[in-house]
């Protein structure tokens, strides 16, 4: 259960200098589950060396609990890859939700020793709240660290990323690192009727138009001061993206019926789901426009490259909820989530969190059973005989994985590509790699045994 007082220590590791030449550099195990404020176990083995996990004081890495065994499992590397194998523990040791008695792992693996769980990362660090109601890990922080060093200036900054990554959160928490003193105000530019959008924008005085009973000041000088967010700016007309570029160069706007322009101090976001470099490409964005925009551009990385973050979201918006009742976890729960790849992001995790409280809100631990299909990925006897079939697969296939053997494999775990990368012996990452430039629809594979891909 999450905070349920389990200890854990890890004996210090030597540094050796071929770590670097291993290609497996900076590799460590990250904590998640049942303390995630652990400290990190660092993967700096040397050929001949192995980690021995379990609950003798020998072990280099000593977890408690009654799930773990005295020696439960060993690390060891092998070439330019890390090998994780049980030593026949009377709870198991998975990787990617399959158990078996030897596998390799990589970057961005789930790996479960009893009911501790841990994830393969290249970061240090903590997921903290770094804006308000920002959460970020070490991966998403090295990815705003620009943004921060930024935010005090006037710097335009575009924003991309996959939809529910947190694009707007992450606009206002450049605005409160300004210092700003006046309003943030975000705008979807994709609602904005053709008809009405210079006027929404710049303003408009009373009767400029039919139906203007009344003066706007329009968005830009509602954001005076502040900090103004255009999100899904390629959806802006191509005729008021002319006048969006005069704004940025006069930093003064038209209001609709007025005859003089009007000064505005505004800084500007803007937020996009594809680079806008491809919308000009398409004849769908100016080129000078993105000229004026692009100051610094960002690209927030999918929940998917950020699992340590997973945990801390649901069990922020939980808390949320509640007011701060927040259930426990057990290790299967917190598993299925990290191997979920989380298709529509953080918007998800709110969603999921939601109807986590609604549908069992009165329970005193969460487990896996309460998550959608779609997150545990099949029933769960379905589940139960394609871990025994991943389980009697030859461990550490040394010939190298092509794509149909991934393809078979994505259909036999319902699209779950952490299930088919431990299928496969090989890495979750090396698993996406082979995906790149596939047209691979994982969604369907989710609803159907024999999906088209």
């Amino acid at each position: 259960m999450y905070g349920s007082g389990t200890q854990h220590t890890t004996l210090p590791l030597s540094t050796h200098s071929s770590q670097a030449e291993s290609g497996s550099e900076g590799l460590r195990l990250l904590w998640l589950f049942p303390r995630p404020s652990d400290p990190q176990v660092e993967l700096n083995l040397q050929p001949d060396e192995e980690l021995v996990i379990g609950r003798d004081e020998d072990c280099l890495v000593r977890l408690s609990g009654p799930d773990i065994s005295r020696r439960h499992a060993k690390i060891q590397r092998e070439d330019r890859e890390f090998v994780v194998t049980d030593l026949d523990s009377r709870n198991g040791t998975f990787v990617n939700g399959c158990r078996r008695a030897s596998f390799r792992i990589g970057l961005h693996d789930v790996v479960r020793f009893g009911s501790h769980v841990a994830l393969v990362t290249d970061r240090l660090g903590a997921t903290t709240e770094i804006g308000p109601g920002l959460l970020a890990g070490p991966v998403l922080r090295a990815e705003l660290e620009p943004l921060m060093l930024a935010a005090p200036s006037d710097l335009p900054v575009i924003l991309e990323g996959e939809t529910g990554t947190g694009k707007e959160v992450v606009a206002r928490a450049i605005h409160a690192w300004s210092g700003r003193k006046g309003p943030f105000v975000a705008v979807n530019c994709a609602a904005l009727p053709e008809t009405l959008a210079e006027g929404e924008l710049f303003g408009y005085r009373r009767g400029a138009f039919t139906g203007a009973e009344r003066a706007s000041p329009g968005f830009f000088r509602s954001a005076e001061g502040g900090t103004l967010l255009l999100d899904e700016v390629s959806d802006l007309p191509l005729a008021i993206q002319a006048k969006l570029l005069r704004v940025l160069e006069q930093r003064e706007v038209q209001p609709l019926g007025e005859a003089q322009p009007v000064g505005v101090d505004v800084r500007i976001v803007v937020a996009t789901q594809e680079p806008l470099i491809q919308a000009v490409q398409q004849k769908k964005f100016r080129q000078d426009l993105l000229a004026r925009l692009d100051g610094i551009t960002v690209r927030l990385p999918p929940l998917r490259k950020r699992l340590e973050d997973v945990l801390p979201l649901l069990s922020r918006v939980l808390a949320k909820l509640s007011s701060d009742r927040n259930p426990a976890f057990d290790a299967d729960f917190v598993e299925r989530l990290c191997l979920y790849d989380w298709p529509f992001n953080v918007r998800e995790i709110v969603l999921l969190a939601k109807r986590l409280w609604v549908l069992n809100g009165q329970e005193v631990c969460l487990r896996a059973r309460h998550l959608p299909s779609r997150i545990t990925g099949r029933p769960d006897q379905a589940a139960e005989e394609n871990t025994k079939s991943a389980a009697a697969q030859p461990p550490l296939q040394n010939e190298p994985v092509e794509f149909p053997a991934l393809i078979a494999a994505l259909r036999a775990s319902h699209g779950n590509v952490a299930q088919a990368a431990a299928m496969l012996s090989i890495s979750r990452q090396r698993a996406y790699r082979l995906m790149q430039g596939q047209a691979v629809d994982l969604e369907a594979l989710r609803t159907s045994d024999e999906a088209p891909l």
